[in-house]
């Protein structure tokens, strides 16, 4: 990554990661953690499109592990972050325009691809990180229809209303 892509890539992962830690972290505990919002996400899918699936991965794993030690959940956001760095490359492939992408989109935003296909794309995105992170909190599948799902459901709703709040008030361009 040149530093024309580092530097808001880094900062992206600072102000999300605050954003999900500070205000969105203590949320929750208010709410006895039944209503999860979860943004930190966003930095993996804002990763340039060209990005290896390894490094997505490692990236994703990264930002997860870092909210991790933040809020006490050692592991469980960590496993959602590499899993959605890999899932990211599978999305984007499959809901690429046509002749692939053409190099001149650095990152998959509203900005370049506009609001239906993002809202789809981070829609499937969210779905899949929310779920595995709710999978992943429970790790039985015995609360599949109990907690997990509801949970998910009601997370994933919330998390892409402030997602779309967010890139509304951002614009991200790089």
């Amino acid at each position: 990554m040149n530093n024309k892509l580092f530097l808001p890539n880094l900062w992206r992962f600072i102000w999300l990661v605050a954003v999900q830690v500070v205000v969105l972290a203590e949320a929750s505990l208010t709410a006895d953690g039944y209503c999860n919002v979860l943004v930190y996400p966003l930095f993996i899918l804002f990763l340039p499109i060209q990005i290896p699936t390894p490094v997505s991965v490692f990236l994703g794993f990264l930002i997860g592990i870092t909210v991790d030690i933040f809020t006490g959940t050692i592991g469980i956001n960590a496993s959602a972050g590499a899993l959605s760095g890999y899932t990211r490359a599978i999305i984007l492939k499959r809901f690429a325009p046509r002749g692939e992408f053409s190099g001149k989109e650095p990152i998959p935003s509203p900005e370049y691809f506009g609001w239906r296909w993002f809202l789809i794309v981070t829609a499937i995105f969210l779905g899949i990180h929310i779920f595995w992170y709710f999978s992943m909190a429970y790790f039985t599948p015995v609360y599949l229809f109990e907690k997990i799902l509801p949970q998910a459901l009601l997370g994933w709703m919330l998390s892409m209303l402030v997602v779309i709040v967010l890139t509304r008030l951002f614009h991200p361009k790089i």
